[in-house]
């Protein structure tokens, strides 16, 4: 007798009651320590971010993976703690005093609404009267709404300024688990890839590498956007004269995590900050420098999204406009700020799955154009090879040879 035979198969009913089980279980453990995962996802973020690093250091200077990954852990640990010192508080008072800012000015809106209410505005033959409309009721149901994400986020910075153990201890857990996962990625992977389903291999092959390929494009190009973002908006608020230029330059990188509303708020908040600081070195008058700094704010955004972004990120998370705004409301809703940040490509994820099991529910074949343009199985360089390898054919030019060295293709 087989070993096959020996162990009987299981019925239907059997595996429908593992299964459930299974489901069970799983959501007892994410109801029971909700508070770990976000951190596991921070987690599995730096990972995403760290990999590049590692793979030059293992490829190029021929280092052990176990090496690369001891290095790149210090490296990102020399600059969490950089980031600690004088700057990293600088930019934390910063945001804390652009938070209060916010935060008073959205105290007094329903007054201030209240009164434009109460005033009939003429522009031109026109005579506009908003009495009719009960804008103090608004800005109360707006303050209402936005009130506990504005919380989190006062936390979130005042843990960040203080220094708080907490904040330490979830820091050191955070770096624990991504030294971890990067040091044993190649086994991960590996076993990753060795999952398989009779008879759907190759569905799940080519699901996971179009999974993959949305969260490194989001994650690691989106880290370069933000750090632009942040670079240009502090030095454009530096020129324009507007206070607390370094928060606002953070929150004008970050708002690039969160597509439309995102830009569109920091750039309300900038024009807010200038609209009440006292003076200007311009020497114009306050809603003048408002206008000015939101045209500027406006330029610079459109500037990044039609040249900048669609050569960083291609097409892979091309989403349409209302999509992403029931993706935002829902992260926000299901994980506060967390859910904002990583709202783009959770529901590129869901549209490929829910795509792939529509196709299969209705016996359609599942791999049309969007699948297949993300599912490409040809193997990329990571983004530092490609910088390494641009720096080489250079510097090859520069001395006359003309010859572009080994490898230099994107795409091997």
């Amino acid at each position: 007798m087989s070993e096959y035979e020996k162990s009987p198969a299981w019925g239907t009913a059997t595996k429908a009651l593992v299964a459930f089980a299974i489901m069970v279980i799983f959501a007892g453990f994410i109801l029971r320590f909700s508070n770990v995962i976000p951190l596991l996802i921070l987690a599995v973020i730096l990972t995403f971010i760290v990999l590049p690093l590692i793979q030059f250091m293992v490829l190029r200077l021929r280092f052990p993976w176990g090496l690369a990954s001891s290095i790149a852990m210090l490296l990102l640990i020399a600059v969490i703690v950089g980031a600690s010192t004088a700057t990293g508080v600088v930019i934390a008072q910063q945001l804390q005093g652009l938070f209060l800012t916010v935060q008073s000015f959205l105290i007094t809106l329903p007054g201030e609404l209240a009164r434009l209410s109460a005033t009939n505005y003429m522009i031109g033959p026109w005579i506009i009267d908003l009495s009719q409309f009960d804008l103090q009721l608004l800005g109360e149901q707006l303050l209402a709404s936005i009130q506990p994400l504005l919380g989190e986020v006062r936390g979130l910075i005042t843990r960040l300024a203080s220094g708080a153990i907490e904040s330490l201890g979830r820091l050191l857990f955070i770096l624990a688990i991504t030294y971890f996962i990067i040091f044993d990625y190649r086994r991960i992977r590996a076993a990753i890839k060795g999952i398989t389903i009779p008879g759907y291999t190759h569905d799940f092959s080519r699901l996971r590498i179009a999974l993959i390929r949305i969260w490194q494009a989001f994650l690691r190009s989106q880290l370069l956007i933000v750090l632009m973002m942040s670079l240009s908006t502090w030095a454009l608020m530096s020129i324009l004269g507007v206070r607390y230029a370094i928060g606002l330059g953070v929150l004008g990188g970050l708002a690039k995590f969160i597509p439309i509303v995102g830009p569109t708020t920091a750039g309300l908040i900038a024009a807010m900050v200038a609209l009440f600081q006292p003076t200007n070195w311009l020497g114009i008058t306050p809603f003048g420098h408002a206008v000015l700094v939101i045209s500027c704010v406006v330029i610079l955004d459109n500037g990044v999204d039609y040249f900048i972004i669609p050569r960083i990120f291609g097409t892979t998370l091309k989403l349409h406009p209302v999509v992403v705004l029931i993706g935002l409301v829902i992260g926000a809703t299901l994980a506060g700020v967390l859910g904002l940040l990583l709202a783009a490509p959770t529901m590129a994820s869901l549209i490929l799955l829910g795509r792939y099991t529509y196709r299969k529910l209705f016996d359609l074949p599942p791999w049309d154009p969007p699948i297949e343009i993300l599912a490409d199985t040809t193997e990329r360089k990571p983004l530092v090879l490609g910088i390494w390898d641009g720096i080489k054919l250079v510097y090859s030019r520069m001395r006359g040879s003309g010859d572009p060295p080994k490898g230099n293709n994107l795409r091997e």
